[in-house]
């Protein structure tokens, strides 16, 4: 129990959650700074729909567009999120920002020259960078406030509605005259991003599920809940075939308990029925919702 409110102290604790927008603006900047330039990749989000915009119009410089589009989604996330997620997502963007110029004062480049390679290695940075800002309780840029909104109302995955957005805003860029090779290589590249950020969203909420059939039930409780951070939930069943009384608990681990667990069963009753599951998601009780 201890472990658990330290655990979560830690979550919502101010240097942590700066930790955390500070590294992962920092690997989103090596793809928007070292790899999409030098490979003339489309940029993403908020930041390709305002060169698209600047493309467009040919009236506002790139920056004014970007604050023009970022303004309507911080009023919107005023009323849909909390104010603390809008004050990290704000330094969060500025960490980005900051770490992009660093790296160009120092004029920073990843060697990379196949354009394919250099498409893959700035989705992992990318999605990476993005799924630990976004395991924070900010987020790193405008855009994510609509990502965070539409998954915590309707379970939208955020990169899913990354993935979308951005094909639409490459689709366009390709109907405005971009290279097709280039849009291309951009998809790849924003696809990648989606399926690695989901990666690290989902790493940390990976659980397994494990279902434990006794005649023992009461006895193997007592021994987990002795010997475990974790609960146990238990629920009375009766056998089919010869109509006995069972227990049957149900509690939630990790990979690293699972067969510390199992060992821990067996030791208490021999002839127990062990099922473990892969849970996707899992939050509240002893979990985080973060």
């Amino acid at each position: 129990m201890l472990k658990q409110t330290y655990n979560r102290k830690l979550a919502e604790s101010v240097w942590w959650n700066l930790l955390l927008l500070t590294v992962g603006g920092s690997i989103q900047a090596i793809c928007l700074q070292c790899i999409s330039p030098q490979h003339e990749f489309l940029a993403t989000g908020l930041m390709g729909m305002s060169l698209l915009a600047h493309f467009v119009t040919d009236q506002l410089s790139v920056s004014v567009w970007y604050f023009l589009f970022s303004v309507p989604l911080f009023i919107v996330g005023r009323f849909c999120v909390s104010k603390r997620f809008l004050l990290y997502t704000l330094y969060g963007t500025c960490v980005t920002t900051i770490a992009g110029s660093i790296y160009n004062h120092f004029g920073y480049v990843v060697p990379v020259e196949n354009e394919l390679y250099a498409a893959v290695l700035g989705g992992v940075l990318l999605g990476t960078g993005g799924g630990i800002m976004l395991r924070s309780l900010g987020s790193g840029g405008a855009l994510d406030i609509i990502s965070v909104t539409l998954r915590n109302r309707w379970n939208i995955a955020i990169g899913q509605f990354s993935l979308c957005v951005n094909l639409v805003v490459f689709s366009l860029g390709y109907l405005m005259g971009y290279d097709f090779d280039r849009v291309m290589a951009s998809i790849i590249m924003i696809f990648i991003n989606s399926r690695m950020m989901e990666t690290v969203l989902g790493m940390f909420n990976h659980r397994k599920l494990v279902l434990i059939i006794s005649d023992r039930g009461e006895e193997v409780a007592e021994a987990i809940m002795v010997s475990e951070p974790f609960g146990v939930t238990m629920m009375r069943g009766k056998g089919a075939y010869l109509g006995n009384n069972k227990e049957i608990l149900m509690t939630v681990t990790n990979n690293m308990a699972l067969k510390r667990l199992e060992n821990l069963v067996f030791s208490v009753d021999p002839h127990a029925l062990y099922i473990v599951e892969n849970t996707f998601y899992v939050a509240g009780g002893q979990f985080s919702r973060n």
